[in-house]
């Protein structure tokens, strides 16, 4: 079944797709389907389809949040998910440090992968946003430019890689002709490509896909074509942290695209040059982008103190206690966040045999929470070498 997943996965991921820093860039994204399948997450989880009906679809309820979100949310449903995985005959997920990390980019990157464009919603566009007075797809039409050999690309991100690259003369000849040039919402780059690709006369059947993107090279690209002076050393642009970037593919490629006309300009009196992209180079950078709107959790070892001991925490964990459990300052010390959310997620068990043992249940966990103790026991540990 885990192979038969792996392959439907991989298409249905292509499909979607065809469609530093503070913030910790994954090099591949769907490293974490990996985990996703070899944890048994499939038994009961979903993605667009594939897998089990017990849990929610990933890729229809999104995953908007981090790693400190992914935590709080399993560990507040443990018990739940440990009744249906003796159901199912499941054994309980255990993870490093880089499962969890890598679980968490590939259940938050599937919201960035979008919708399948609609053809029907392509070919409305294609006429009510004007893309019919300049360009022809299906017939040659004197006067105009045939789009037809974009049929080849599966990937929305294509299409919006071309117009930003021809952007500067698109503007000049809409403003000679009087049209205005569409802007774009939604999955709007997707239903254009969509109907393209059905109305194209081209009879290759070629078809490029575009990966996913590198957010690690995004970062890179994004500050080699002049991105970064703009939006981050000159207040030229509006400042990265407060764009709107953690959108599927195509959104994030409709924001880019509608401030293209602002941005030549601004260049032009900069006597900067517009840049381009070639190959893959807008999915980098359009994944780097997302990336950076991954949500920000707020916490503090102070309120992580406070917490180890309302939470019951310190019970079990105080000096010569009566479980040998380790003192807080015996805990770690963890590499990093991950290392810990796994080793806290991997102890649940054991805390929820002592605790059903009293009549009680796991206390619940916000996400602040749950960096606040990693703050706290982490600030301990340091203390205690």
């Amino acid at each position: 079944m885990a192979k038969n997943f792996a392959l439907k996965t991989a298409f249905v991921l292509l499909l979607l797709v065809s469609g530093v820093s503070a913030q910790q860039l994954p090099k591949n994204p769907l490293a974490g389907r990996e985990v996703f399948e070899k944890e048994g997450c499939l038994n009961c989880h979903a993605v667009n389809g594939s897998g089990g009906t017990i849990g929610p679809d990933f890729g229809k309820q999104v995953f908007p949040g981090n790693d400190y979100d992914l935590l709080s949310r399993m560990w507040n449903h443990s018990q739940r998910m440990l009744l249906m995985m003796a159901r199912t005959k499941t054994e309980r997920p255990s993870f490093t440090g880089r499962d969890f990390h890598e679980l968490g980019d590939f259940l938050y990157f599937i919201r960035y992968l979008g919708e399948p464009g609609n053809i029907s919603a392509g070919k409305r566009l294609f006429t009510t946003e004007g893309c019919i007075k300049c360009h022809s797809v299906g017939r040659a039409v004197p006067g105009k430019i045939a789009l037809d050999s974009m049929k080849i690309y599966v990937s929305p991100v294509r299409l919006a890689q071309a117009m930003w690259n021809h952007s500067i003369m698109m503007h000049r000849r809409g403003a000679a002709r009087g049209v205005k040039l569409p802007t774009f919402s939604d999955n709007r780059f997707a239903d254009l490509t969509a109907y393209i690709r059905s109305a194209s006369s081209l009879k290759s059947g070629e078809e490029i896909y575009s990966y996913p993107g590198d957010p690690v090279r995004g970062e890179q690209l994004f500050k080699e074509k002049g991105c970064y002076y703009c939006h981050v050393e000159k207040p030229v642009g509006p400042k990265l942290e407060r764009m709107r970037t953690n959108e599927s593919v195509t959104e994030i490629a409709g924001i880019m695209w509608n401030h293209s006309g602002k941005m030549a300009e601004a260049m032009k009196t900069m006597n900067r040059s517009y840049p381009s992209f070639s190959g893959d180079e807008m999915a980098d950078v359009i994944s780097y982008l997302y990336f950076q709107g991954t949500p920000r959790t707020s916490g503090s070892a102070e309120l992580g103190a406070l917490l180890f001991k309302r939470k019951g925490c310190e019970s079990c964990h105080q000096t010569g206690n009566q479980f040998n459990a380790p003192t807080v300052d015996r805990f770690g010390p963890f590499h990093d966040k991950d290392d810990f959310l796994a080793a806290l997620w991997n102890h649940a068990p054991r805390m929820e045999e002592l605790l059903l043992a009293k009549g009680k249940k796991l206390p619940d966990l916000m996400p602040n929470e749950v960096k606040s103790l990693y703050l706290f026991i982490n600030a301990k540990t340091e203390a205690g070498k």
